[in-house]
């Protein structure tokens, strides 16, 4: 691919374009188009949107600063996350009122504060530091892949904010466990914080949150943290996009790919053990990771 080579058009640098100011080539368009199936595969399969996998591409590839990578990588981030969505909620997969309950705590974060943290981070503190950060979530889901359930009949532990949650997926399988409503909700809001900041849409947190700290099952996790995503990401690219900084091209060509790999995604998650989503998750970040710190150099 040719390197998209941004200039910033005032001096804060908020909005970014072709030095020469060409378009994308259609071959450009194909081979964006088919990195996003990967990304909407990948990210709805583990439930966390493809954005750890399109930042480091805009940041190391396309040498975007790091507010334009996390604005044009949510943009990604919400077709997948919307288009993985009505397959997981069809299938029953997703809890409903927790999502909406957790997508009301991010939204705030994801808008009002996230995106203020991008445009002030230097872009090598901002690779190490992301590269960090995606070496300590590998380690935690590495050694803890999945917590057990609680067992269906046994009562809820006490506590005044505890929540019960018991339904049945499409496929008839029952669904129990329960969680600290004030714990995911504090959870939720900084995970809408680091979604705008690092263009990641925040799954890669609340996944092993919603599985270790709220005891989710790996399946509902996955499938709640794609139905969450759509509105944490919606409103980071909302506040993104009124400041100019969403490389159009390059959304849309990954976006195109996304939607359908999405679909893939969601149809192929149903058939594999929670344990091996979790391993795929880990490896893929390790690499990423690794190569992100690299460039940083």
């Amino acid at each position: 691919m040719v390197p998209w080579r941004p200039r910033p058009v005032s001096p804060t640098g908020g909005r970014v374009q072709s030095n020469s100011g060409d378009a994308i080539s259609a071959l450009e368009i194909v081979l964006l188009a088919l990195l996003g199936v990967v990304v909407g595969t990948y990210g709805t399969l583990v439930g966390v949107g493809g954005g750890f996998l399109v930042v480091p591409l805009l940041l190391i590839i396309y040498k975007l600063p790091p507010a334009a990578a996390a604005a044009t990588s949510l943009v990604v981030v919400l077709l997948n996350s919307a288009s993985g969505s009505v397959t997981y909620v069809r299938r029953g997969r997703v809890d409903i009122r927790t999502g909406l309950l957790l997508a009301a705590a991010t939204v705030p974060g994801a808008y009002f504060i996230g995106p203020e943290l991008a445009e002030r981070i230097p872009e090598r503190a901002f690779k190490i530091g992301f590269g960090l950060f995606l070496l300590v979530m590998a380690a935690l889901l590495f050694f803890r892949p999945e917590r057990p359930a609680a067992a269906p009949g046994v009562p809820p532990r006490k506590g005044l904010w505890r929540i019960r949650r018991s339904f049945r997926d499409s496929s008839g399988a029952a669904v129990d466990y329960e969680f600290d409503v004030v714990l995911a909700l504090v959870l939720s809001f900084a995970v809408g914080i680091l979604s705008s900041m690092l263009g990641i849409g925040g799954g890669i947190v609340h996944v092993p949150a919603l599985i270790h700290l709220m005891g989710f099952p790996v399946h509902v996790a996955t499938a709640t943290s794609q139905f969450v995503l759509a509105f944490t990401a919606a409103a980071g690219v909302a506040k993104y996009a009124s400041g100019g900084h969403v490389v159009w091209p390059l959304a849309a060509g990954i976006g195109a790919g996304v939607i359908v790999g999405a679909q893939v995604g969601a149809r192929v998650s149903h058939r594999m053990k929670g344990a091996k989503i979790i391993r795929l998750l880990v490896l893929a970040i390790v690499v990423l990771a690794v190569r992100l710190i690299w460039s940083a150099r």
